[in-house]
Protein backbone atom coordinates (compact mmCIF):
# COMPACT_ATOMS: atom_id res chain seq x y z
CA UNK A 1 0.00 0.00 0.00
CA UNK A 2 1.61 3.36 -1.09
CA UNK A 3 2.25 5.61 1.49
CA UNK A 4 1.47 8.68 -0.59
CA UNK A 5 -1.83 9.64 0.46
CA UNK A 6 -0.81 9.67 4.24
CA UNK A 7 1.77 11.93 3.82
CA UNK A 8 -0.32 14.49 1.91
CA UNK A 9 -2.48 14.09 4.17
CA UNK A 10 -0.73 14.38 7.23
CA UNK A 11 1.16 17.80 6.16
CA UNK A 12 -2.16 19.38 5.28
CA UNK A 13 -3.47 18.42 8.58
CA UNK A 14 -0.23 19.81 10.51
CA UNK A 15 -0.33 23.23 8.28
CA UNK A 16 -3.66 23.57 9.49
CA UNK A 17 -2.57 23.27 12.89
CA UNK A 18 0.39 25.88 12.71
CA UNK A 19 -1.97 28.29 10.87
CA UNK A 20 -4.11 28.16 13.86
CA UNK A 21 -1.09 29.03 15.58
CA UNK A 22 -0.45 31.65 13.51
CA UNK A 23 -4.05 33.44 13.76
CA UNK A 24 -4.30 33.09 17.28
CA UNK A 25 -1.20 34.67 18.12
CA UNK A 26 -2.16 37.68 15.57
CA UNK A 27 -5.56 38.28 16.31
CA UNK A 28 -4.28 38.61 20.26
CA UNK A 29 -1.86 40.93 19.20
CA UNK A 30 -4.44 43.28 17.05
CA UNK A 31 -6.92 43.23 20.07
CA UNK A 32 -4.48 43.50 22.69
CA UNK A 33 -1.68 46.19 21.32
CA UNK A 34 -2.43 47.76 24.84
CA UNK A 35 -2.22 45.11 26.74
CA UNK A 36 0.82 42.65 25.46
CA UNK A 37 -0.05 39.15 25.68
CA UNK A 38 0.18 38.27 30.15
CA UNK A 39 0.42 35.33 32.02
CA UNK A 40 -3.14 34.89 32.37
CA UNK A 41 -3.58 34.74 28.55
CA UNK A 42 -0.41 32.33 28.01
CA UNK A 43 -2.10 29.46 30.49
CA UNK A 44 -5.85 30.80 31.38
CA UNK A 45 -6.87 32.46 27.66
CA UNK A 46 -7.59 35.62 30.04
CA UNK A 47 -10.72 33.40 31.75
CA UNK A 48 -12.57 34.06 28.46
CA UNK A 49 -13.84 30.62 27.31
CA UNK A 50 -17.53 29.89 26.73
CA UNK A 51 -18.72 26.34 27.99
CA UNK A 52 -18.57 24.15 24.71
CA UNK A 53 -15.04 25.00 24.89
CA UNK A 54 -14.61 23.41 28.09
CA UNK A 55 -16.69 20.46 26.63
CA UNK A 56 -15.17 19.86 23.47
CA UNK A 57 -11.23 20.73 24.49
CA UNK A 58 -11.70 18.23 27.73
CA UNK A 59 -12.85 15.12 25.29
CA UNK A 60 -10.45 15.82 22.73
CA UNK A 61 -7.64 16.01 25.55
CA UNK A 62 -8.61 13.30 26.98
CA UNK A 63 -9.05 11.20 23.70
CA UNK A 64 -5.51 9.59 24.38
CA UNK A 65 -4.97 6.65 22.38
CA UNK A 66 -2.34 5.67 25.30
CA UNK A 67 -4.71 5.41 27.22
CA UNK A 68 -7.83 4.52 25.62
CA UNK A 69 -5.77 1.41 23.64
CA UNK A 70 -4.41 0.52 26.91
CA UNK A 71 -8.05 0.54 28.09
CA UNK A 72 -9.45 -1.80 25.53
CA UNK A 73 -6.45 -3.55 25.76
CA UNK A 74 -7.84 -4.41 29.22
CA UNK A 75 -10.99 -5.13 28.14
CA UNK A 76 -10.21 -7.57 25.58
CA UNK A 77 -7.84 -9.17 28.13
CA UNK A 78 -10.46 -9.77 31.03
CA UNK A 79 -13.68 -9.13 29.46
CA UNK A 80 -16.41 -7.21 31.31
CA UNK A 81 -13.65 -7.02 34.76
CA UNK A 82 -11.86 -4.89 32.30
CA UNK A 83 -13.53 -1.95 32.36
CA UNK A 84 -13.13 -1.18 36.14
CA UNK A 85 -9.42 -0.07 34.51
CA UNK A 86 -10.03 2.76 33.02
CA UNK A 87 -13.78 3.14 31.82
CA UNK A 88 -15.63 3.34 34.81
CA UNK A 89 -13.33 5.28 37.04
CA UNK A 90 -13.24 7.86 34.07
CA UNK A 91 -17.50 7.97 33.67
CA UNK A 92 -17.68 8.07 37.77
CA UNK A 93 -15.02 10.88 37.47
CA UNK A 94 -17.14 13.03 35.14
CA UNK A 95 -20.29 13.30 37.43
CA UNK A 96 -17.57 14.34 40.26
CA UNK A 97 -16.22 17.31 37.79
CA UNK A 98 -19.76 18.81 37.42
CA UNK A 99 -20.20 18.81 41.72
CA UNK A 100 -16.19 20.08 41.85
CA UNK A 101 -16.30 23.17 39.85
CA UNK A 102 -17.50 25.84 42.28
CA UNK A 103 -14.62 24.29 44.81
CA UNK A 104 -12.07 25.22 42.18
CA UNK A 105 -13.44 28.44 41.51
CA UNK A 106 -12.59 29.04 45.09
CA UNK A 107 -9.06 29.15 44.48
CA UNK A 108 -7.91 32.58 42.36
CA UNK A 109 -4.81 30.61 41.26
CA UNK A 110 -3.29 29.96 37.98
CA UNK A 111 -1.57 26.83 38.90
CA UNK A 112 -2.30 24.57 41.59
CA UNK A 113 1.06 24.78 43.24
CA UNK A 114 0.21 28.19 43.43
CA UNK A 115 -2.98 27.81 45.56
CA UNK A 116 -1.32 25.01 47.36
CA UNK A 117 1.36 27.72 48.50
CA UNK A 118 -1.60 30.37 49.21
CA UNK A 119 -2.99 27.92 51.20
CA UNK A 120 0.28 26.19 53.04
CA UNK A 121 3.21 28.08 52.35
CA UNK A 122 5.97 28.41 49.87
CA UNK A 123 7.58 25.08 50.64
CA UNK A 124 4.85 23.26 49.38
CA UNK A 125 4.11 24.81 45.89
CA UNK A 126 8.07 23.96 45.14
CA UNK A 127 7.64 20.49 46.00
CA UNK A 128 4.73 19.79 44.10
CA UNK A 129 5.85 21.54 41.38
CA UNK A 130 8.15 19.47 40.65
CA UNK A 131 6.38 15.99 41.35
CA UNK A 132 3.50 17.42 38.85
CA UNK A 133 6.20 18.23 36.21
CA UNK A 134 7.43 14.91 36.37
CA UNK A 135 3.99 13.22 36.77
CA UNK A 136 2.72 15.59 33.31
CA UNK A 137 6.41 14.88 31.55
CA UNK A 138 5.97 11.05 31.94
CA UNK A 139 2.18 10.99 30.47
CA UNK A 140 3.36 13.46 27.33
CA UNK A 141 6.52 11.03 26.72
CA UNK A 142 4.22 7.77 26.70
CA UNK A 143 1.30 9.89 24.45
CA UNK A 144 4.34 10.87 21.44
CA UNK A 145 5.67 7.06 22.14
CA UNK A 146 1.96 5.23 21.27
CA UNK A 147 1.70 8.06 18.88
CA UNK A 148 4.81 7.00 17.16
CA UNK A 149 4.05 3.31 17.03
CA UNK A 150 0.68 3.37 15.71
CA UNK A 151 1.57 6.06 12.86
CA UNK A 152 4.71 4.65 11.68
CA UNK A 153 3.04 1.41 9.77
CA UNK A 154 0.94 3.92 7.79
CA UNK A 155 3.68 6.72 6.96
CA UNK A 156 6.50 4.07 6.43
CA UNK A 157 8.90 5.82 8.60
CA UNK A 158 10.66 4.78 11.77
CA UNK A 159 7.91 5.37 14.32
CA UNK A 160 10.81 7.84 16.22
CA UNK A 161 10.51 10.12 12.70
CA UNK A 162 6.56 10.10 13.50
CA UNK A 163 7.26 11.25 16.87
CA UNK A 164 9.22 14.33 15.97
CA UNK A 165 6.47 14.98 13.29
CA UNK A 166 4.12 15.17 16.23
CA UNK A 167 5.86 17.53 18.51
CA UNK A 168 7.59 19.94 16.21
CA UNK A 169 4.06 21.92 15.15
CA UNK A 170 3.15 20.83 18.56
CA UNK A 171 5.87 23.27 20.35
CA UNK A 172 5.17 25.82 17.33
CA UNK A 173 1.69 26.65 17.91
CA UNK A 174 2.02 26.11 21.61
CA UNK A 175 5.25 29.03 21.52
CA UNK A 176 2.74 31.44 19.43
CA UNK A 177 -0.66 30.89 20.96
CA UNK A 178 -0.13 29.43 24.75
CA UNK A 179 -3.61 27.74 26.09
CA UNK A 180 -5.61 29.96 23.51
CA UNK A 181 -4.27 28.32 20.67
CA UNK A 182 -4.30 24.74 22.13
CA UNK A 183 -8.01 24.61 22.93
CA UNK A 184 -8.48 26.29 19.45
CA UNK A 185 -7.01 23.28 17.75
CA UNK A 186 -8.25 21.05 20.28
CA UNK A 187 -12.09 21.91 19.28
CA UNK A 188 -11.13 20.80 15.08
CA UNK A 189 -9.14 17.87 16.34
CA UNK A 190 -12.23 16.87 18.74
CA UNK A 191 -14.23 17.08 15.12
CA UNK A 192 -11.96 14.73 13.84
CA UNK A 193 -11.49 12.56 16.64
CA UNK A 194 -14.82 12.05 17.11
CA UNK A 195 -15.74 10.74 13.77
CA UNK A 196 -12.40 8.40 14.32
CA UNK A 197 -13.82 6.57 17.37
CA UNK A 198 -18.00 6.61 15.08
CA UNK A 199 -15.65 4.59 12.18
CA UNK A 200 -13.58 2.78 14.54
CA UNK A 201 -16.60 1.08 16.73
CA UNK A 202 -18.99 1.12 13.65
CA UNK A 203 -15.77 -1.34 11.85
CA UNK A 204 -15.46 -3.60 15.10
CA UNK A 205 -19.51 -4.26 15.10
CA UNK A 206 -19.23 -5.02 11.32
CA UNK A 207 -16.52 -7.10 11.94
CA UNK A 208 -18.08 -8.81 15.34
CA UNK A 209 -21.33 -9.52 13.10
CA UNK A 210 -19.15 -11.35 10.42
CA UNK A 211 -17.57 -13.42 12.58
CA UNK A 212 -21.03 -14.61 14.77
CA UNK A 213 -23.02 -14.83 12.52
CA UNK A 214 -25.47 -11.45 13.71
CA UNK A 215 -25.18 -13.09 17.29
CA UNK A 216 -22.54 -10.83 19.36
CA UNK A 217 -23.93 -11.23 22.48
CA UNK A 218 -23.88 -14.75 22.24
CA UNK A 219 -20.24 -15.14 20.99
CA UNK A 220 -19.44 -12.70 23.87
CA UNK A 221 -20.83 -15.33 26.15
CA UNK A 222 -18.48 -18.27 24.46
CA UNK A 223 -15.74 -16.18 24.08
CA UNK A 224 -13.09 -16.99 26.45
CA UNK A 225 -10.44 -13.33 26.94
CA UNK A 226 -6.56 -14.13 27.65
CA UNK A 227 -6.63 -13.27 31.58
CA UNK A 228 -9.75 -13.93 32.30
CA UNK A 229 -10.99 -17.58 30.55
CA UNK A 230 -14.05 -18.95 28.79
CA UNK A 231 -17.29 -17.95 30.42
CA UNK A 232 -16.00 -14.78 32.29
CA UNK A 233 -16.26 -11.86 29.10
CA UNK A 234 -18.88 -10.46 30.71
CA UNK A 235 -18.30 -11.10 34.46
CA UNK A 236 -17.70 -8.06 36.07
CA UNK A 237 -16.13 -9.14 39.22
CA UNK A 238 -13.84 -12.23 37.62
CA UNK A 239 -11.04 -10.36 40.04
CA UNK A 240 -13.00 -9.68 43.10
CA UNK A 241 -14.67 -6.65 44.59
CA UNK A 242 -11.07 -5.61 46.09
CA UNK A 243 -10.11 -5.10 42.28
CA UNK A 244 -12.38 -1.87 41.92
CA UNK A 245 -12.26 -0.41 44.56
CA UNK A 246 -8.60 -0.24 45.23
CA UNK A 247 -8.60 0.95 41.17
CA UNK A 248 -11.00 3.91 42.51
CA UNK A 249 -9.67 5.05 45.57
CA UNK A 250 -5.88 4.92 43.94
CA UNK A 251 -7.16 6.47 40.17
CA UNK A 252 -9.89 8.69 41.00
CA UNK A 253 -8.38 10.88 43.14
CA UNK A 254 -5.13 12.01 40.85
CA UNK A 255 -7.56 12.18 38.01
CA UNK A 256 -9.61 14.86 39.83
CA UNK A 257 -6.85 17.52 40.09
CA UNK A 258 -5.08 17.32 36.68
CA UNK A 259 -3.73 20.10 36.07
CA UNK A 260 -5.06 20.58 32.82
CA UNK A 261 -8.79 19.95 33.99
CA UNK A 262 -8.10 22.69 36.73
CA UNK A 263 -6.74 25.14 33.74
CA UNK A 264 -10.20 24.56 31.75
CA UNK A 265 -12.50 25.36 34.62
CA UNK A 266 -10.53 28.12 35.54
CA UNK A 267 -10.44 29.07 31.92
CA UNK A 268 -14.16 29.55 31.80
CA UNK A 269 -15.61 32.99 31.77
CA UNK A 270 -17.97 32.47 34.52
CA UNK A 271 -18.79 29.41 37.11
CA UNK A 272 -22.06 28.41 35.48
CA UNK A 273 -19.71 28.29 32.11
CA UNK A 274 -17.68 26.03 33.40
CA UNK A 275 -20.59 23.50 35.30
CA UNK A 276 -22.81 23.75 31.76
CA UNK A 277 -18.84 22.50 30.01
CA UNK A 278 -18.85 20.20 32.48
CA UNK A 279 -22.12 18.75 32.15
CA UNK A 280 -21.69 18.70 28.42
CA UNK A 281 -18.03 16.82 28.68
CA UNK A 282 -20.24 14.50 30.95
CA UNK A 283 -22.22 13.29 27.54
CA UNK A 284 -19.14 13.31 24.78
CA UNK A 285 -16.58 11.78 27.05
CA UNK A 286 -19.03 9.02 28.08
CA UNK A 287 -20.07 8.77 24.18
CA UNK A 288 -16.65 9.16 22.33
CA UNK A 289 -14.11 8.25 24.91
CA UNK A 290 -16.00 5.47 27.02
CA UNK A 291 -18.23 3.98 24.95
CA UNK A 292 -17.51 3.63 21.39
CA UNK A 293 -13.74 2.40 22.49
CA UNK A 294 -15.09 -0.14 24.89
CA UNK A 295 -17.56 -1.42 21.98
CA UNK A 296 -14.92 -1.66 19.41
CA UNK A 297 -13.12 -3.96 22.47
CA UNK A 298 -15.35 -6.28 23.06
CA UNK A 299 -16.37 -6.51 19.15
CA UNK A 300 -12.23 -7.30 18.71
CA UNK A 301 -12.87 -10.68 21.51
CA UNK A 302 -15.44 -12.00 18.45
CA UNK A 303 -13.27 -10.50 15.67
CA UNK A 304 -9.95 -11.27 16.70
CA UNK A 305 -10.80 -14.50 18.83
CA UNK A 306 -7.55 -15.89 21.08
CA UNK A 307 -5.87 -18.69 19.89
CA UNK A 308 -5.11 -21.48 22.81
CA UNK A 309 -5.54 -18.46 25.24
CA UNK A 310 -3.23 -15.83 23.32
CA UNK A 311 -4.51 -12.63 21.56
CA UNK A 312 -3.71 -13.41 17.42
CA UNK A 313 -0.80 -12.11 15.81
CA UNK A 314 -3.17 -8.86 14.02
CA UNK A 315 -3.63 -7.60 17.42
CA UNK A 316 0.06 -8.30 19.34
CA UNK A 317 0.40 -10.14 22.40
CA UNK A 318 -0.50 -7.69 24.73
CA UNK A 319 -4.01 -6.48 22.81
CA UNK A 320 -2.73 -3.16 22.16
CA UNK A 321 -2.83 -3.52 18.64
CA UNK A 322 -6.57 -3.45 18.63
CA UNK A 323 -6.72 -0.07 16.73
CA UNK A 324 -4.32 -0.38 13.89
CA UNK A 325 -5.63 -3.75 13.42
CA UNK A 326 -9.44 -2.51 12.77
CA UNK A 327 -7.89 0.25 10.59
CA UNK A 328 -5.90 -2.14 8.37
CA UNK A 329 -9.35 -3.42 7.42
CA UNK A 330 -10.74 -0.68 5.45
CA UNK A 331 -10.64 0.65 2.56
CA UNK A 332 -7.57 3.31 1.49
CA UNK A 333 -9.70 7.00 1.23
CA UNK A 334 -11.30 5.68 4.54
CA UNK A 335 -7.93 4.29 6.21
CA UNK A 336 -5.79 7.62 5.16
CA UNK A 337 -8.83 9.44 7.43
CA UNK A 338 -8.34 7.24 10.41
CA UNK A 339 -4.94 7.82 9.98
CA UNK A 340 -5.68 11.67 10.08
CA UNK A 341 -7.99 11.24 13.21
CA UNK A 342 -5.12 9.37 15.03
CA UNK A 343 -2.98 12.47 14.08
CA UNK A 344 -5.65 14.59 15.65
CA UNK A 345 -6.29 12.53 19.08
CA UNK A 346 -2.70 12.51 19.83
CA UNK A 347 -1.78 15.97 19.02
CA UNK A 348 -4.47 17.06 21.08
CA UNK A 349 -3.23 15.17 24.18
CA UNK A 350 0.45 15.80 23.93
CA UNK A 351 -0.38 19.65 23.35
CA UNK A 352 -2.05 19.47 26.53
CA UNK A 353 -0.16 17.30 28.68
CA UNK A 354 2.93 19.13 27.22
CA UNK A 355 1.86 23.00 28.66
CA UNK A 356 0.81 21.32 31.88
CA UNK A 357 4.60 20.09 31.91
CA UNK A 358 5.74 23.40 31.28
CA UNK A 359 3.29 25.50 33.88
CA UNK A 360 4.75 23.98 36.75
CA UNK A 361 8.41 24.68 35.73
CA UNK A 362 7.69 28.05 34.21
CA UNK A 363 5.00 30.07 36.55
CA UNK A 364 5.70 28.07 39.60
CA UNK A 365 9.44 26.98 39.70
CA UNK A 366 10.47 30.24 37.51
CA UNK A 367 8.79 32.55 37.70
CA UNK A 368 8.80 33.49 41.51
CA UNK A 369 12.17 34.06 41.09
CA UNK A 370 11.63 36.58 38.10
CA UNK A 371 9.33 38.75 40.09
CA UNK A 372 11.81 39.04 43.04
CA UNK A 373 14.55 40.04 40.70
CA UNK A 374 12.06 42.77 39.38
CA UNK A 375 12.11 40.46 35.65
CA UNK A 376 9.60 42.61 33.38
CA UNK A 377 6.42 40.67 32.31
CA UNK A 378 7.59 40.71 28.73
CA UNK A 379 10.50 38.57 29.71
CA UNK A 380 9.15 36.46 31.66
CA UNK A 381 6.36 35.73 29.43
CA UNK A 382 9.18 35.25 26.87
CA UNK A 383 10.25 32.56 29.05
CA UNK A 384 7.52 31.09 29.76
CA UNK A 385 7.49 30.44 25.97
CA UNK A 386 10.92 28.89 25.59
CA UNK A 387 9.86 26.21 28.45
CA UNK A 388 7.00 25.48 26.44
CA UNK A 389 9.18 24.53 23.89
CA UNK A 390 11.16 22.96 26.15
CA UNK A 391 8.50 20.79 27.77
CA UNK A 392 8.19 19.01 24.32
CA UNK A 393 11.54 18.30 23.66
CA UNK A 394 12.21 16.80 26.77
CA UNK A 395 8.98 14.56 26.45
CA UNK A 396 10.41 13.97 22.88
CA UNK A 397 13.97 12.90 24.10
CA UNK A 398 12.57 10.39 26.41
CA UNK A 399 10.04 9.17 23.97
CA UNK A 400 12.64 8.90 21.37
CA UNK A 401 14.66 6.52 24.18
CA UNK A 402 12.19 4.45 25.60
CA UNK A 403 10.79 0.99 24.00
CA UNK A 404 7.92 0.66 26.08
CA UNK A 405 5.63 3.06 28.54
CA UNK A 406 7.62 1.82 30.59
CA UNK A 407 7.68 1.79 35.24
CA UNK A 408 7.04 5.48 35.34
CA UNK A 409 4.55 5.76 33.47
CA UNK A 410 2.51 3.35 35.58
CA UNK A 411 3.66 4.72 38.41
CA UNK A 412 2.64 8.12 37.58
CA UNK A 413 -1.08 8.19 38.41
CA UNK A 414 -0.17 6.74 42.14
CA UNK A 415 1.90 9.53 42.49
CA UNK A 416 -0.24 12.30 41.02
CA UNK A 417 -2.86 10.89 43.93
CA UNK A 418 -1.37 10.30 46.68
CA UNK A 419 1.55 13.55 46.69
CA UNK A 420 -0.76 16.06 44.96
CA UNK A 421 -4.25 15.10 45.14
CA UNK A 422 -4.29 14.47 48.84
CA UNK A 423 -2.94 17.69 49.64
CA UNK A 424 -5.06 19.58 47.45
CA UNK A 425 -8.47 17.96 48.85
CA UNK A 426 -7.15 18.76 52.32
CA UNK A 427 -6.84 22.62 50.85
CA UNK A 428 -10.48 23.03 52.31
CA UNK A 429 -10.23 21.26 55.68
CA UNK A 430 -8.70 24.23 57.73
CA UNK A 431 -6.90 22.57 60.20
CA UNK A 432 -4.32 20.81 57.42
CA UNK A 433 -0.60 22.82 58.29
CA UNK A 434 2.40 22.64 55.58
CA UNK A 435 4.52 20.15 57.79
CA UNK A 436 1.22 17.66 57.44
CA UNK A 437 1.14 17.95 53.72
CA UNK A 438 5.12 18.14 52.99
CA UNK A 439 5.10 14.94 55.20
CA UNK A 440 1.84 13.29 53.56
CA UNK A 441 3.76 13.96 49.93
CA UNK A 442 6.47 12.72 50.88
CA UNK A 443 5.63 9.53 52.46
CA UNK A 444 2.89 8.96 49.38
CA UNK A 445 5.79 9.25 47.15
CA UNK A 446 7.94 6.57 49.01
CA UNK A 447 4.77 4.30 49.96
CA UNK A 448 3.63 4.14 45.98
CA UNK A 449 6.96 3.59 44.54
CA UNK A 450 7.70 1.07 47.73
CA UNK A 451 4.60 -0.62 46.62
CA UNK A 452 5.16 -0.97 43.10
CA UNK A 453 8.55 -2.14 43.42
CA UNK A 454 6.77 -5.03 45.77
CA UNK A 455 4.33 -5.86 43.51
CA UNK A 456 6.11 -5.82 39.80
CA UNK A 457 9.51 -6.17 41.25
CA UNK A 458 9.74 -8.73 44.51
CA UNK A 459 6.70 -10.81 43.91
CA UNK A 460 6.67 -11.38 40.36
CA UNK A 461 9.60 -12.56 39.83
CA UNK A 462 10.61 -13.91 43.69
CA UNK A 463 10.45 -17.48 42.71
CA UNK A 464 10.39 -17.45 38.25
CA UNK A 465 9.31 -21.33 38.83
CA UNK A 466 5.87 -20.36 40.28
CA UNK A 467 4.56 -17.32 38.39
CA UNK A 468 2.05 -16.51 40.40
CA UNK A 469 3.62 -16.69 43.91
CA UNK A 470 1.51 -13.79 44.63
CA UNK A 471 -1.22 -15.77 45.27
CA UNK A 472 0.19 -17.18 47.83
CA UNK A 473 1.88 -13.89 49.73
CA UNK A 474 -1.16 -12.01 49.31
CA UNK A 475 -4.50 -12.70 50.98
CA UNK A 476 -7.30 -13.78 48.83
CA UNK A 477 -9.43 -11.71 48.87
CA UNK A 478 -6.67 -8.91 47.79
CA UNK A 479 -4.83 -11.69 45.52
CA UNK A 480 -7.02 -10.44 42.54
CA UNK A 481 -5.93 -6.76 43.13
CA UNK A 482 -2.24 -7.97 42.44
CA UNK A 483 -0.73 -5.07 40.33
CA UNK A 484 -2.48 -2.51 41.24
CA UNK A 485 -2.47 -2.32 44.59
CA UNK A 486 0.44 0.04 44.89
CA UNK A 487 -1.89 2.80 43.27
CA UNK A 488 -4.26 3.01 46.68
CA UNK A 489 -1.30 2.17 48.88
CA UNK A 490 0.48 5.60 48.46
CA UNK A 491 -3.32 7.58 48.71
CA UNK A 492 -3.82 6.02 52.02
CA UNK A 493 -1.06 6.63 53.66
CA UNK A 494 -1.42 10.12 52.49
CA UNK A 495 -4.23 10.74 53.74
CA UNK A 496 -3.53 8.84 57.20
CA UNK A 497 -0.22 10.91 57.64
CA UNK A 498 -2.05 14.69 56.31
CA UNK A 499 -4.75 14.04 58.75
CA UNK A 500 -2.03 12.97 61.95
CA UNK A 501 0.60 15.45 61.82
CA UNK A 502 -2.08 18.49 60.86
CA UNK A 503 -3.66 17.19 64.57
CA UNK A 504 0.20 17.73 66.03
CA UNK A 505 1.50 20.59 64.52
CA UNK A 506 0.11 24.39 65.17
CA UNK A 507 -2.64 25.76 63.60
CA UNK A 508 -2.48 27.75 60.52
CA UNK A 509 -2.50 31.69 60.44
CA UNK A 510 -5.98 33.17 59.52
CA UNK A 511 -3.99 34.94 56.35
CA UNK A 512 -3.41 30.93 54.35
CA UNK A 513 -7.18 30.27 55.41
CA UNK A 514 -8.49 33.55 54.19
CA UNK A 515 -6.47 32.24 50.64
CA UNK A 516 -9.83 30.41 50.01
CA UNK A 517 -12.53 32.45 49.01
CA UNK A 518 -15.71 31.65 50.10
CA UNK A 519 -17.91 31.91 47.02
CA UNK A 520 -16.70 30.69 43.70
CA UNK A 521 -14.17 33.28 42.20
CA UNK A 522 -15.43 34.88 38.76
CA UNK A 523 -14.63 38.67 38.59
CA UNK A 524 -11.76 38.72 36.30
CA UNK A 525 -9.94 41.65 38.05
CA UNK A 526 -9.93 39.88 41.61
CA UNK A 527 -9.16 36.96 40.00
CA UNK A 528 -5.71 38.41 39.22
CA UNK A 529 -5.64 40.47 42.41
CA UNK A 530 -5.88 37.37 43.90
CA UNK A 531 -3.43 35.09 41.97
CA UNK A 532 -0.62 37.76 41.73
CA UNK A 533 -1.03 39.61 44.50
CA UNK A 534 -0.90 42.97 42.58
Amino acid sequence: MSTTPFWIATVLYILGMLLVGVLTRVKRHIHSKADPLSTVEYWLAKRELPSWRLAMSLTAGWLMLGWVGFGMSQVYLYGTTGLWILPVPWFILCFIVIAMVPFVRRLPAVSLPQAIEKRYGPGARTLLAVLSAGVFLAWTQAELFMGGTLLAPFLGIPAWGCMILLAIPIAIYTYMGGFRAIVTTDVLQFTLAAAFMVILAATALSAASSSSGGDIIGALRQAAPPWSGQGNALNPWFLGVAFPVLLLIGYLPGWLIEQDLIQRVQAMRSTREARRGAIAALFLITTFVLVLPSIAAFCSLVAFPPVDGVPPEAIGGSALGIIPALINTMPLGLAVFMMVGIVACQMSTVDTFAQVTAMPVAYDLVEPGQIRRGVRPERRLATTRVISVLSVLAALACALVSTSLGDVYYISSGVLSACIAVPAFFIFWRRTTLPAVITAALAGLVGTVGMYWYEYKYLQFADPALPHYYTDVLPAWLAGAYGYIYVASGVVISVILIVLVSLLTKRPPRERLDAVSARPVDDFNEFVKGSTGE
